[in-house]
């Protein structure tokens, strides 16, 4: 995605270190961060400055604070987005937050990669959430500037009582179905998926489409982080498919 480049990002946070640590991997990966600051309280960014996203990185047990600052954005920079950055999922920080006026609760515990796939959602407007979060009536008060087909794939750190982790974060993929993942995490295309697994590009876009009703994602980019989100639980031997393509087809 190219949409970092209309973006300036605003990373606010008590703790200099942890706020360091967010803008390396961002700016590592071509992102604009353009403030690093304790609080919103005394920002001054000019008004011709480019869209706007408010990182709020957290860390500790009072998020009253954290409600203060997104309220204060808002406030301020009513058409910025903003995002919380968690360093451990507080169970009714999503829904504080939300009702702030954020459109993400990021949990540090993801890989850089899925992280910065979230951000990227964020930039294009849609919302990132904690599965728990997602409920219709929370659904239905998603702000007007967020797009109704909100994300919510940010992995939870607890798995759901009476479940295992591994067997809620791979539904019933096929081996194909599987590989055809590995490939979009990839950023492959339809048709380089099909070149490389030598089946019609057809049946590709098929197999993708079943992989989104499945995992319960919206499009291909939410699926490539939902993969990496859970990779470990991937079969490892899902890349035969590629070696068996032709006796399938045959």
């Amino acid at each position: 995605m190219k949409e970092n480049k209309g973006f300036w990002i605003v990373i606010l946070g008590r703790y200099s270190l942890m706020r360091e640590g967010v803008s390396r991997v961002l700016e590592a990966e071509g992102f604009r961060v353009q403030v690093s600051e304790p609080g919103a309280g005394h920002l001054r960014i000019r008004t011709r400055a480019p869209r706007l996203l408010f990182l709020i990185v957290h860390s500790g047990d009072d998020f009253s604070g954290v409600v203060a600052e997104i309220e204060l954005v808002r406030q301020h920079y009513p058409e910025a987005n903003v995002a919380v950055v968690a360093e451990h999922y507080g169970l009714n920080e999503p829904s504080l937050a939300f009702e702030a006026g954020a459109v993400g609760y990021l949990v540090n515990a993801v890989s850089c990669d899925a992280f910065v796939k979230s951000i990227e959602l964020l930039m294009l407007g849609e919302a990132i959430f904690p599965p728990s979060f997602h409920s219709p009536a929370l659904t239905l008060k998603i702000p007007r500037r967020a797009r109704a087909d909100a994300v919510f794939v940010q992995e939870d750190e607890r798995p759901s009582a009476g479940m295992s982790h591994e067997s809620e974060a791979v539904p019933a993929l096929s081996p194909r179905e599987t590989a055809i993942l590995r490939c979009l995490i990839e950023g492959d295309s339809n048709k380089f998926i099909a070149r490389k697994i030598e089946i019609t590009e057809a049946t590709v876009k098929a197999h993708v489409k079943a992989i989104l009703r499945k995992i319960r994602v919206q499009n291909r980019t939410q699926a490539a982080i939902w993969g990496m989100n859970h990779a470990p639980f991937l079969p490892a031997n899902s890349n035969s498919v590629f070696r068996s393509a032709n006796e399938e087809n045959a």
